[in-house]
């Protein structure tokens, strides 16, 4: 189900807004995606940024963000132990390790209204907070 929903499905829109006239796609993914991962997590995301950049928009914005802070209403415990520890480095490090969820719809955002640097732009966890609060 996974991989139907983060990468099939992803596709399948990202074709059907290109079909429609979009020019500029924005896709989050995640901090250290890659399509030659053992994490199929990782994997998954690094084959979805591939199928979106093939499908040949004008501009295409790949945002990598890392662990994103948000409340969930669904249970997940284990996110739930990261969220906090990294609640608490990010006091330190607030770029290195998580992103608060309105940092990076800020930037998904802002990626739209801001002039683009070439045909596919990837931004990662330290450009979205940068962006993000731009």
């Amino acid at each position: 189900g996974f991989v139907r929903v983060d990468r099939d499905y992803v596709a399948q829109a990202a074709e059907l807004a290109r079909a429609g006239g979009c020019k500029h796609f924005v896709l989050q993914s995640s901090q250290g995606a890659n399509q030659h991962s053992r994490f199929l997590y990782l994997r998954v995301k690094g084959e979805v940024e591939n199928l979106v950049q093939a499908v040949g928009f004008d501009r295409c914005t790949i945002l990598r963000p890392a662990v994103l802070l948000c409340k969930r209403q669904e249970s997940r415990p284990a996110e739930w132990m990261a969220q906090q520890f990294l609640g608490v480095v990010a006091r330190i490090f607030p770029t290195a390790y998580s992103v608060p969820v309105e940092t990076v719809a800020r930037a998904m955002v802002a990626s739209v209204l801001q002039p683009g640097k070439g045909n596919v732009e990837v931004l990662e966890n330290g450009d979205i907070h940068k962006l993000g609060k731009a």
